[in-house]
């Protein structure tokens, strides 16, 4: 009896100090921003544009990230020019009206050195999914943790071939690269 006891005092003692180190943080869609480039094959042209992160869940155990969740808003992709804002929302592109979300899902994490890491998880876009390996720099405090990124997505791991130099090989003058880059800085609250 003492045993069972003595296990049960440690038992409740770990859940307590998991959850002194362990915290909860949803994203600030409102404070976060998320920004697009995408750029011709064979010259030094790009198009910079934002989309809107929709909603996300951090959790943050021993100051390592080990739960992220990031849902992006598809429809929210723009552009000044409403015509490439509509191209881009096609289905030649990221068809958002059948697609309407896209989703990051953490797996793996490491302790952070000098406030950055390199986050492991599945990407989705156009119900397509892909493991990524997202560089990000990390700043905690106790009202919020900001999660800032610059990354190259290749999009014909996706199912986004228009105008891809790897897929259509005569293609030169309108040849779209492969990659686009998503910067973001994602903020979160408790």
């Amino acid at each position: 009896m003492k045993n069972i006891k003595t296990i049960f005092i440690a038992f409740s003692i770990l859940i307590g100090l998991q959850a002194l180190y362990s915290q909860d943080y949803t994203l600030n869609p409102k404070k976060s921003l998320l920004t697009w480039t995408g750029k011709a094959a064979f010259n030094s042209y790009s198009l910079t544009g934002t989309i809107q992160s929709e909603k996300g869940t951090l959790s943050i155990d021993e100051n390592v990230i080990s739960d992220l969740k990031i849902m992006i808003d598809m429809k929210s992709l723009d552009h000044e020019n409403k015509d490439l804002k509509k191209h881009l929302r096609s289905k030649d592109f990221f068809e958002v009206k059948t697609y309407p979300t896209s989703e990051f899902l953490i797996q793996d994490s490491s302790i952070p050195a000098n406030n950055t890491t390199t986050l492991s998880g599945m990407l989705t876009i156009k119900n397509k999914t892909n493991n990524e390996k997202i560089p990000v720099t990390i700043q905690q405090s106790k009202s919020e943790v900001i999660i800032t990124f610059e990354y190259s997505i290749d999009r014909t791991k996706y199912g986004i071939n228009h105008n891809s130099p790897s897929i259509f090989k005569r293609l030169k003058e309108n040849a779209i690269a492969d990659d686009f880059i998503l910067k973001g800085k994602l903020v979160f609250n408790p």
